[in-house]
């Protein structure tokens, strides 16, 4: 993993490059291949709905419900337990204490989303504390770019890159154009008095 700190504005956030090993990346991409005909319209996954409609016209799968009897059988739910590692944990909190919160969690949600030609996640909060997405790359496409509009700032969706982020700062998926499929891996962090 390849780690690095930054901020923009009032925005801090954390990337981590190369954030599955080798032979992580092949079991993930792997599970996302075979997953992909279980995804669903963000009307049956509920996701970002204000007043308009749905902010998300990619499909997508909450995997914590899929494996609810055995999270051990995803690749992607053993995979990105990393996030929790208390190097990552000692990392990210020397760059900003906001970052104290992912060794004080105890709750975390994972949504795996496609994202196929003209689809696109407008701008939204999550509701939770620390959020992480981790973009994976099928296929050639273009734009696809994470976005904070608040700070004018993009990150690039590069394969097998995670950024962590508070969950209130808003962002968003510009529309994905071309070939081929823009996977994230949204994993929401959060603290429940009674645990999971």
């Amino acid at each position: 993993m390849k780690l690095s700190c930054h901020r923009v504005k009032n925005l801090s956030y954390i990337l981590i490059d190369e954030f599955f090993d080798t032979n992580e990346l092949v079991d993930v991409v792997q599970e996302v291949k075979d997953l992909k005909r279980f995804s669903l319209p963000a009307s049956k996954t509920q996701t970002a709905e204000d007043c308009k409609g749905f902010k998300k016209t990619g499909k997508g799968l909450f995997l914590d419900e899929l494996y609810v009897k055995n999270r051990s059988a995803s690749a992607i739910l053993t995979h990105n337990r990393k996030i929790f590692a208390s190097e990552l944990a000692d990392y990210a909190e020397q760059f900003d204490s906001f970052f104290g919160f992912i060794r004080a969690s105890n709750y975390d949600l994972c949504l795996l989303n496609y994202y196929t030609s003209g689809q696109e996640y407008k701008t939204h909060t999550d509701q939770s504390t620390i959020s992480v997405v981790t973009f994976l790359k099928q296929g050639d496409f273009t734009g696809g770019e994470f976005v904070f509009p608040d700070q004018d700032h993009v990150v690039e969706p590069v394969h097998n890159r995670a950024v962590i982020f508070p969950s209130c700062v808003t962002h968003g998926a510009m529309p994905v154009g071309g070939e081929g499929a823009r996977i994230s891996i949204a994993q929401f962090i959060d603290f429940k008095a009674n645990g999971r």
